[in-house]
């Protein structure tokens, strides 16, 4: 409440680390849920793992029964609210990572924990190549892969893992790409430049 007034912004001004101000958005995608739901089964096994420690060692711990049913519900209590808040953390910074293209250039947002994000531009301008990599039985049945943005010069290239589509959002930025080089007057064409390993 005492700092409820100190800072405002209108709902544009919310949105300014995604697009510019005159940028037209082409694509906008986020992490596919696959990669979450395998941190969720993982984190399903370690729990049930965790539960099953403890009903084999609480036994050897304690004489009475009901103090170890008593110590076998507690725990069984912390280990689940452990995993509950863990989990909306994990989903929490799984689900802030992204990448949006404009017609003017591609931005990756990547969270990589509650306290650490990375976002950084690219103009189209400096776009070299695009590559899109699907491997696996479910990365080929869910449609994700991995999308990689090769930058020009010094600039570090853009990987962005577990992509849904990944095949048809590196076609959206090659032909951004292409209509960004022709509105802009530079000479050569970036639509056959395209590799897609699946």
């Amino acid at each position: 409440m005492l700092f409820r007034n100190s800072y405002k912004e209108s709902a544009y001004y919310k949105t300014i680390e995604v697009t510019d101000r005159d940028a037209r958005l082409l694509c906008a995608v986020k992490q596919h849920p696959f990669g979450l739901m395998v941190i969720y089964a993982a984190s399903f096994i370690a729990f049930v793992f965790a539960l099953s420690l403890i009903s084999i060692v609480l036994p050897k711990t304690m004489a009475s029964t009901n103090s170890i049913y008593s110590a076998w519900t507690v725990l069984a209590f912390i280990c689940g609210f452990v995993l509950v808040v863990v989990l909306i953390a994990i989903t929490y910074v799984y689900n802030q990572s992204g990448l949006t293209v404009t017609n003017k250039n591609v931005i990756q947002i990547l969270q990589k924990s509650i306290y650490e994000r990375k976002v950084s531009h690219i103009s189209l301008a400096n776009i070299e190549d695009v590559t899109s990599e699907q491997r696996g039985v479910f990365s080929t049945m869910f449609n994700f892969g991995t999308l990689k943005i090769e930058t020009a010069g010094e600039q570090a290239n853009f990987i962005f893992p577990l992509c849904p589509h990944p095949n048809r959002v590196a076609r959206i930025i090659l032909d951004a790409k292409d209509d960004f080089i022709q509105a802009t007057g530079q000479a050569g064409s970036y639509r056959n430049n395209i590799n897609i390993n699946t």
